[in-house]
Order: C-alpha cells, then structure tokens, then sequence
C-alpha cells in the first residue's frame, strides 16, 4: 500500500495517530510518499513504523497545472518595462501553529518600519482559528521575544494587499493581486515550513517565477540550495543570500530582515534598472518552469524513488 502524504509536511507527532491507525487497519506492506526529504521529522516517522519513503517534489506538478496559462496573462508585464511603486510584496494568510514564524516576520518589519515600503498582507486572527496571541504563547519561543512581538503587532491595523473587505480565503492554485505583483521589485516568498531542519517548497515559490520576479525564501535553511538542484537560478549575483544557509530560525529571520532593509534603501528608479540586469536570470527561471525538462526531472524521480522504496519490502 502506498500512502501518499504529499500535500503537506510531516510534523512528527501530529501525524502518528493517522498512521497508526492505517497500520493496524490494512496489515499491509507499506510505502510512505512524501514531499519531503532530509528531514528530521520524517527520520521519526521512519523509525517509529520502519516503512520505507519516497520522496518527490509534489508541489512542482500541482503548480505546473495550476499555474500553465499565467504565461498568457495580459496584466504580465515584461521585467524590463515595470514600474514600481513599491519594493517588496509578501502575502501571510495563515499564521497559526508552525506558520507562527509569519508573525515574528511583520512584526520585525513594523519594528523597522518597513511595511510602508512593501505590500504585506497579514491577519491577526489567522482564518484556520486562533488569535495570533494565543499561538504565539503557545510556541517554543523566547519569552521576551513573545512579549516584544505581541507588543509590536497589537498597534498594527489588518493588513490586506487585496480581498480588503474581508478574510483571505485559500487560493494556493492562484496567482493573487497580480497588479499589485507588478509594481514591486521582490517577492518574499513565505514557505508552509520553516523551523523545521528539512528540504520542502511548496507552490509559492513559484509564484514569483511565474511572475518573473526577484525573490527571498523565508522558509528551511537551505531551500534556495534545494532549488537550485532543480535547475532554477537564484539572486547571489545581486545579494547576499547567506541567510540560507542560517540553521537557528530566530537568526534566519534577522537576516531575512536585514535584507529586505537594505533593498527597500534602494530608489525605485534603481530597482527598475536592476530588473533590466536581471531580466537573463527571471527568464532562464520562467522558461525551466515552464519547461517539460522540470517535470520530467521530477517525474524521473519518482519513478526511481518509488522502485527504490518498494526494492525495500
């Protein structure tokens, strides 16, 4: 029997009571499919029911059908005719549980008074339950940390880049606020994980591809590592992306933050010419999503992960 958990991540603990539950139900060999890999909380699963994985990139397949005909969208606009208004866009619909890091995020930008600067979304009561209060006292985070955050992001009014007249619903198969995507210069992308020690992108950091726009991964130390595998080329050249490579999460989004600092110093007119010198990179990234050489490289993957794991049994 193969299980497909792939649409989302493993998270230890939270998933053992559905897994044993198909355990003792089917008395089945089992393969588990997942959409991660390197992972600490999948090391668990694998020690706890000693079942072999696959893992492949789940989420490149969905966006490639969710996202196949942006490409023709008339409000697109070629990188080199952009004009900017704002300097970064960063969309936060959920902010409860594990996406807490969210909260730590526009915080840290308020503190810098940044969010003029950018179009950020965010809400307080996050729509999946829960105040931001409470699943910030409910984490493992520093006391002071929970304390200065709560402090900083009570001041703060609902912050909405569209759907302003009400909650932001779940529209992952979407590219929202396409207009608003066009006149800013960087996407900050924020990932389903983030605190956890393991390779796992979603959909979003597509977005930004599609949209042929510079991007910053606010996600697992190592994902724009893990992108790049995939033949996708990030921003190096143009910045500093060290912050990839920070394993403490607190200190990650420092660095995250540092950055959308220093590139919300820049003029907009500055950024519209840095998007003409980075049109080479925007394409090559547009062009290998789009590409049937990106999915058969995940299709190959899985294949072989599969027949691998199932050699296994």
């Amino acid at each position: 029997m193969f299980i497909f958990y792939d649409q989302e991540p493993i998270y230890g603990e939270y998933n053992h009571r559905l897994l044993d539950y198909v355990q003792e139900k089917f008395q089945a060999p089992f393969v588990l499919v997942t959409t991660e890999q390197n992972s600490e909380p999948l090391d668990t699963i694998k020690q706890r029911y000693n079942w072999p994985t696959a893992y492949y990139f789940h989420h490149a397949f969905a966006a490639a059908d969710w996202f196949r005909g942006y490409r023709y969208h008339p409000l697109m606009i070629d990188p080199g005719k952009r004009i900017l208004s704002k300097k970064y866009i960063c969309f936060n619909r959920l902010t409860g549980g594990h996406r807490v890091y969210r909260t730590l995020l526009v915080s840290e930008l308020a503190k810098r008074n940044l969010l003029d600067y950018g179009h950020v979304s965010y809400s307080k009561i996050c729509p999946d339950g829960g105040d931001y209060v409470e699943h910030l006292e409910s984490s493992q985070l520093d006391a002071t940390l929970i304390k200065d955050t709560i402090s900083t992001v009570e001041q703060l009014p609902e912050l909405r880049i569209d759907f302003k007249d009400q909650s932001i619903p779940n529209q992952s198969f979407t590219l929202n606020a396409i207009p608003e995507t066009q006149e800013s210069f960087v996407y900050v992308v924020t990932e389903t994980c983030y605190w956890d020690r393991k390779d796992h992108l979603t959909e979003k950091v597509f977005k930004p591809i599609v949209s042929r726009m510079p991007f910053i991964v606010v996600g697992p130390a190592g994902s724009l590592k893990y992108l790049r595998s995939y033949g996708f080329k990030t921003f190096d050249y143009w910045w500093d992306e060290s912050y990839d490579t920070i394993e403490d999460p607190v200190e990650r989004m420092t660095a995250v933050t540092n950055l959308i600092q220093k590139i919300c110093g820049y003029d907009l007119r500055d950024l519209e010419d840095l998007l003409k010198e980075m049109q080479s990179t925007l394409d090559h990234n547009y062009r290998r999503f789009y590409s049937n050489g990106f999915l058969d490289q995940c299709w190959s993957e899985l294949r072989e992960n599969l027949s691998h794991a199932v050699s296994c049994i």
